[in-house]
């Protein structure tokens, strides 16, 4: 694995943000006031982002995630964009604990793993909000405990969660983090994404996976993230960057994900000097 490539690809083509993201993987650094004023400002008066990171869009479940993801990358979840974020997906959570897309935002060109009332979208949606609530330490609220007993009701006896792949991996990470009483349930959920050859995996779902069950403590010396990790090590191309499913305009953001998950392994073939 290149580290100077990679970082050369996030300098020469990433923005502003992405190269503060880079930054702050690597060295701990938060960015400049200035360098994150952008993004922060495109929060709504609700505390959600908005659909597509444009300003005056209705909030979405799906871009306050990732702005929460982006957070976390520029180490800025303890500010009060984050607070403001958490508020948000703590108040549009449902009655059985579950989160879905806003009916009104259909009225945007939506992705199709992002559908109001299609199940899938509800399942990812919930696993994937209160992940970020387990990573801002509300695991006491009640709000998370409804959100677990959602997500278990909908995890078959394979240990697979309804809908996407991706869901398996964010709810297990979120077992994971909820402690020893789930020990089970999130290992049945490893041992799914651990049966899925790696060679059907894009290079941004085995770092996504990564990441999210690296939260949840799970070890370099695990099977699946000894795997994991000489899969994505060999997946990197010349030019030091990983692709995304999305495609090359997504390559980005799924580089930066790859780095984050070896640095928090200590994967990174040499110290990152300041």
């Amino acid at each position: 694995m290149d580290l100077d490539q990679s970082i050369t690809f996030i300098e020469t083509q990433g923005t502003h943000l992405e190269k503060a993201r880079l930054n702050c993987i690597l060295h701990g650094t938060k960015p400049r006031k200035e360098l994150t004023q952008d993004f922060i400002e495109l929060q709504n008066a609700d505390g959600g982002f908005p659909f597509g990171m444009q300003k005056g869009n209705l909030s979405t479940i799906n871009e306050t995630t990732v702005a929460l993801w982006w957070m976390e990358e520029l180490d800025l979840l303890t500010s009060q964009t984050a607070k403001q974020g958490f508020a948000y997906l703590l108040f549009t959570q449902q009655a059985d604990g579950s989160w879905d897309e806003d009916i009104r935002v259909a009225q945007y060109d939506l992705p199709p793993w992002i559908q109001p009332d299609d199940p899938r979208t509800r399942l990812y949606l919930s696993a994937y909000a209160v992940y970020w609530l387990a990573v801002g330490g509300y695991t006491n609220l009640p709000a998370f405990r409804r959100a677990i007993h959602f997500l278990i009701r909908n995890q078959d006896k394979s240990g697979k969660f309804f809908g996407y792949l991706h869901t398996t991996w964010i709810a297990t990470g979120v077992l994971l983090m909820a402690g020893e009483r789930y020990a089970t349930l999130a290992s049945q959920g490893i041992q799914v994404l651990s049966d899925k050859p790696l060679a059907e995996w894009d290079d941004n779902d085995i770092a996504w996976a990564l990441d999210c069950l690296s939260r949840g403590g799970l070890p370099k010396s695990h099977p699946f993230v000894v795997a994991c990790l000489d899969e994505l090590c060999h997946r990197q191309k010349p030019d030091g960057n990983w692709a995304s499913e999305d495609g090359e305009a997504f390559a980005l953001g799924a580089t930066l994900q790859a780095l984050k998950v070896l640095k928090r392994y200590d994967m990174l073939t040499r110290p990152v000097s300041g």
